[in-house]
């Protein structure tokens, strides 16, 4: 199940009214904070995950997860060949007394075996870990590169890498189903990415949504349109701000 990251993320279990699970990390804001945290940004399908045990990070505990993923895309540092493993951090929940957790914040990272993601990594020695510890700063993407896609984006410069990412996003987005009845949709979640990266050149993407059988989703792409409206961006003038 895909997420948007403007909603709120839930877990209760067993939940007492004086317990609840915080996280120190901040969910960055801007996609372009994902790039600057990380040292290398690829593309690939998850081969597999498999627990590694209970890690204190930054002082809180997580379970520790080790993914196998086939890369098929570089865009950001060195390549780190066409197979790697990964750690990744799961939020960690114990019971004790009776009582569960609770949870509220930005959606949590879960890495499914046979899906595609674009990950943002850091070293951590002479392994591969997420740059962000349990949050889902990974970006579900479509089941095949784009067509024509060029496989190591590391020396483009940072407009033709721009350019990849939101090939690659919009790729995902036009995937999703018609949204259900009153919704928008799973596609609606790309929308804030599109513009951190393209600014008013996303325009054409949202038009295209500006015409779904979908209100809601046109109306989510109405909003971006006024907003590239009402600031007089034009393509050639990268964005400086979000909204989400």
């Amino acid at each position: 199940m895909m997420r948007s990251v403007g909603l709120a993320f839930f877990v209760v279990a067993m939940l007492s009214p004086q317990d609840s699970t915080r996280v120190p990390w901040i969910f960055p804001g801007d996609f372009r904070d994902r790039l600057r945290m990380s040292d290398s940004v690829v593309s690939g399908i998850i081969l597999g995950t498999a627990q590694a045990g209970v890690r204190t990070v930054d002082g809180t505990e997580a379970m520790a997860q080790v993914a196998r993923v086939r890369v098929d895309r570089v865009f950001q540092g060195s390549a780190p060949g066409r197979r790697l493993r990964f750690t990744w951090f799961a939020l960690y929940m114990r019971v004790e007394n009776g009582y569960g957790f609770a949870y509220s914040g930005p959606p949590l990272a879960d890495f499914r075996p046979g899906k595609r993601y674009l990950l943002f990594l850091k070293r951590a020695g002479s392994d591969w870990e997420v740059a962000m510890p349990v949050y889902a700063i990974e970006e579900e993407l479509a089941a095949v590169p784009p067509r024509g896609s060029v496989w190591d984006l590391s020396r483009a410069t940072t407009r033709e890498r721009y350019q990849a990412l939101a090939e690659e996003l919009e790729e995902a987005a036009l995937a999703q189903p018609a949204p259900p009845k009153g919704m928008t949709g799973e596609a609606s979640a790309y929308f804030p990415s599109l513009f951190d990266l393209l600014g008013a050149c996303a325009k054409p993407f949202y038009d295209r949504f500006a015409s779904s059988s979908s209100p809601e989703l046109r109306k989510a792409a109405a909003t971006w349109l006024d907003l590239i409206h009402s600031r007089r961006l034009t393509c050639e003038e990268p964005s400086t701000q979000t909204i989400h």
